[in-house]
């Protein structure tokens, strides 16, 4: 984990709030690639899907809009809810619980750069994603399959963490 990110887990955790957040999963029009990011100064870094926080008044696609515009060249065209992901994670010694919002999400282009210097934008291989370093793994190991009736998902990082 690079030092930037050590650095915005700690500030998250300090806030001892459950992180509500919205995240895009993006194919590529022909379905053969999905758009993940990781921190610039970290190559060896997990890969993470787009998107962030919500502010006060957010509504899912106002933040997913923003995120995009915000981390990328691109631009959202459509989006559709998937499920919800309940995401509690250690981040070196501290305890991160978030509560992310999966939207499957198309984009305007497919030449995706970055305008964010800590971050860069990748298309990985769909028949790869299943073992790249992409987290949570729990929605990463669902991804080529059929998410329909897919709602709820847990990924407990805390399960052997007695606090």
């Amino acid at each position: 984990m690079s030092l930037l990110e050590q650095d915005f887990f700690d500030a998250v955790a300090r806030r001892r709030l459950v992180r509500p957040s919205v995240r895009a999963i993006i194919f590529s029009a022909d379905q053969q690639r999905l758009l993940v990011q990781r921190p610039s100064d970290s190559p060896g870094a997990s890969y993470a899907f787009i998107g962030g926080e919500y502010e006060i008044g957010d509504t899912f696609e106002g933040r997913l809009r923003a995120e995009i515009e915000e981390e990328t060249n691109a631009r959202l065209v459509s989006w559709e809810y998937l499920f919800v992901v309940e995401n509690r994670f250690m981040a070196g010694d501290e305890r991160i619980h978030g509560l992310e919002h999966y939207l499957r999400a198309t984009i305007d282009r497919e030449d995706v750069t970055s305008r964010e210097p800590h971050l860069v934008q990748e298309w990985l291989p769909a028949a790869e994603v299943t073992s790249a370093p992409l987290r949570p793994a729990v929605v990463r190991d669902l991804l080529g399959s059929d998410l329909t009736g897919v709602r709820h998902l847990v990924a407990d990082g805390w399960s052997s963490d007695p606090r």
